[in-house]
């Protein structure tokens, strides 16, 4: 059953965006989660329902052009965009004066988004979880379409393509495959100024690894076809203060898959030791 409560945020420059709460009575940390490319925050309702039942008050945005928040599918200006998105969500946790300490969860490309704000001081944001982060697409992107895809996104600010993702990338799970496939809320439109955007983060995030200092956990499975584990391996070895786990015989959505349970069990040990 998903019990959560769902409100308004505005980011920076306006856009209305979508959020959702999972109150946890007598909470005891909170958890603030940004989903990956494509996707929507209501696809974490299973894994927010299960943290709220123990005791994590749970917060998740739709970012920009995704779920039902405002904006072109998929498409941003800049890699501003996505920051400020986190921001409205941070700011709104802030003001309410969360119950213990304060976790970024992101998936994916809300992985490098809350590696991102990771480098950033933050007083309130206690440590962060990393799923599958983009810190590198599973295949190298050739220089030249990189050259290419850079030049058009200038010429053309608000232009996109199909970046179709298929359940069988997701999950091994035939359910949680249909699942995906069929959420008419899911998209497959990524803005050219995206791609760059998200590329060239993943690239930043992964030069700085050995300034990071926030506890971490960031895990990752060894099949990913969407996200480089490599690269997740890496930044867990250079940085200050990281876990990495390494998952097998499942796909990108852990949470989704047969290792739901050891995800959820992580994600809680993790909290503990923050408390």
């Amino acid at each position: 059953m998903d019990d959560c409560h769902t409100f308004q945020l505005v980011s920076a420059d306006g856009t209305k965006l979508f959020a959702r709460h999972w109150d946890a009575t007598g909470a005891r940390a909170t958890l603030l989660f940004i989903h990956g490319f494509g996707e929507h925050s209501g696809r974490y309702a299973p894994f927010g329902q299960h943290l709220a039942d123990n005791g994590v008050d749970v917060f998740a945005v739709d970012l920009r052009g995704h779920g039902r928040s405002e904006g072109k599918r998929g498409v941003i200006r800049d890699y501003g965009d996505f920051r400020a998105d986190l921001a409205a969500l941070i700011e709104h946790v802030r003001a309410r004066s969360p119950a213990g300490p304060v976790v970024l969860f992101g998936h994916s490309m809300g992985g490098g988004i809350v590696l991102d704000h990771g480098f950033a001081p933050d007083p309130l944001v206690r440590g962060v979880i990393a799923s599958a982060p983009l810190i590198a697409p599973a295949e190298p992107i050739p220089g030249l379409l990189r050259a290419v895809v850079k030049t058009v996104a200038a010429l053309a600010p608000a232009a996109s393509m199909r970046n179709a993702i298929t359940g069988e990338q997701i999950s091994t799970v035939p359910a949680e495959r249909a699942a995906y496939e069929q959420d008419p809320l899911n998209h497959d439109r990524l803005g050219l100024r995206t791609a760059v955007a998200i590329i060239e983060n993943g690239e930043a995030v992964a030069a700085k690894a050995g300034q990071w200092s926030l506890p971490l956990l960031i895990y990752h499975a060894r099949e990913d076809q969407l996200t480089q584990f490599d690269a997740s391996e890496r930044f867990a070895q250079a940085a200050t203060g990281a876990e990495f786990r390494a998952f097998s015989k499942v796909q990108h959505e852990m949470h989704n898959d047969t290792t739901r349970a050891a995800i959820y069990r992580a994600v809680l040990d993790f909290i503990g030791t923050l408390s």
